[in-house]
């Protein structure tokens, strides 16, 4: 792993001078000052704010630094927002909660295509994004905010900067970490933002109908599940069979063993010098776009237990009730024949360290996901959301795909010292409402600034001292 990031390290360089370059030219374009909205929880939106570019980590990655124009009460609580792959300068989430007065710090990844990720790296990352600021004399507390594929970050980053590196090296895990996270600096809270829940979005969209990584062409028609025979209904929401989701899930797990192998094997040949390179092997990873849920909206469609669900009636949750995924189906069929450079140019290596999975009995209801060792991935927000102690709060859009897996990240967190779940009705991925959802999104309301004044207040609630 260590060998890895050194790799990584030197090609990131070579990027250096443009990824400098093309954040400058964001940070122009982001606004410095803005004309007050409204009052919202216990700041107001409209703080005009500074931004400043700062380095994090020595891999690459760049950082955007929100501070209030003017010493702001909650400018002593910070946000860091990290992603495995995104530039997240400028975005809807950082200048949100810069206009409410808060410190925040938003990562440009040094990564580009998830299939270069190394996992560790991102952690190195974190560390040193928290180091900047409680490096500034104003700020308090820090807050990790994993938004998406940054869920599984701040979540991993977490659990071993409280219970050290002892807790991603067990002997179950494909890729265990290297020394060099030790002693990380924790963070006081954390909030997974409508999280994936790691490597098991990844083995969701594998193709079982794939019967050789040789030959793409070469596929088992009943595992299908873009044909009609099987359920598929390109003008709606499929409707598959339990029987044919199960034989699907289950097949999806034994193509995610043999790519694990193939990536063992081949660092076995580089270990070896057997290995057409010395380092490292290439891996690419084909039809990976064929997730079952993407069609049938039926399956992972609501929550098990009754939450709040946050929405104009209710800013601050409904009482508690069942919640229902309400996004559209989205699965597509030609993405799924065409090559993807960002989800299937792996290495072995990286392959291991992102992407790799066991899931003995991987099954998928209308309420459950079943059936994955997520023990065997550092990648895991499950396993990771075990271990954390601090404050931790779960979001859930309901027009998105995670309102099962938000339920499953609440339920895992037993060690947290204060944690909280809630959903936010009509809420697309990106928390504007959801237009494509079922129901009237007129009835929906400002669902974006519904996500950062609850944001807004928990933080009050949990780091008011």
């Amino acid at each position: 792993m260590q060998r890895l990031i050194l790799r990584q390290r030197r090609k990131l360089n070579q990027r250096w001078t443009i990824g400098v370059a093309a954040v400058a030219a964001t940070l122009m374009a982001v606004s410095v000052a803005t004309t007050p909205i409204a009052a919202a929880g216990p700041s107001s939106i409209g703080v005009a704010y500074n931004v400043s570019a700062v380095l994090v980590g020595s891999n690459g990655a760049i950082g955007a630094l929100y501070q209030p124009k003017v010493p702001d009460p909650q400018e002593a609580t910070a946000f860091l927002f990290s992603h495995d792959t995104a530039n997240l300068i400028g975005t809807t989430a950082c200048t949100q909660l810069a206009q409410r007065g808060y410190t925040v710090l938003c990562v440009k990844s040094e990564f580009v295509d998830y299939a270069e990720v190394t996992w560790d790296a991102l952690a190195l990352d974190i560390a040193s994004g928290i180091t900047e600021l409680r490096s500034l004399g104003n700020v308090k507390h820090v807050i990790l905010v994993g938004y998406s594929a940054g869920g599984p970050d701040v979540a991993y980053y977490q659990n071993v900067a409280q219970n050290g590196i002892a807790t991603c090296q067990e002997p179950e895990r494909l890729d265990p970490c290297g020394s060099d996270l030790a002693n990380m600096p924790p963070a006081d809270g954390v909030i997974l933002l409508d999280s994936i829940p790691g490597a098991l979005s990844g083995l969701s969209t594998l193709d079982p109908s794939v019967v050789n990584e040789k030959n793409l062409n070469i596929r088992n028609s009943s595992l299908n599940m873009f044909s009609p025979t099987n359920g598929y209904n390109p003008n709606g929401s499929s409707n598959y069979t339990t029987a044919f989701v199960n034989r699907y899930t289950e097949a999806q797990g034994a193509r995610m063993n043999r790519l694990i192998k193939e990536a063992q094997n081949l660092l076995k040949l580089v270990k070896e010098g057997k290995g057409q390179y010395s380092d490292d092997s290439p891996m690419l990873v084909g039809a990976v776009n064929a997730r079952p849920w993407d069609a049938d909206v039926n399956l992972i469609s609501h929550t098990v237990g009754k939450w709040p669900l946050i929405s104009p009636q209710y800013p601050n949750g409904s009482p508690p009730q069942i919640v229902d995924s309400i996004r559209p189906p989205g699965a597509d069929p030609v993405a799924n024949s065409q090559w993807d450079q960002t989800d299937g140019g792996y290495t072995a290596s990286t392959f291991l360290s992102t992407a790799a999975i066991r899931a003995p009995d991987f099954k998928v209801t209308a309420d459950s996901i079943t059936g994955v060792d997520w023990g065997s991935s550092n990648t895991s927000t499950i396993l990771n959301v075990r271990g954390i102690k601090s404050p931790i709060l779960i979001m859930g859009m309901t027009g998105h795909t995670w309102v099962v897996a938000s339920e499953m990240y609440y339920n895992a967190a037993k060690n947290s010292s204060s944690k909280t779940l809630v959903y936010v009705e009509g809420a697309s991925h990106s928390f504007s409402p959801c237009t494509a959802c079922s129901g009237d999104p007129s009835t929906f309301g400002d669902t974006v600034s519904e996500v950062f004044n609850y944001i807004a207040n928990w933080a009050t609630q949990q780091f008011s001292n």
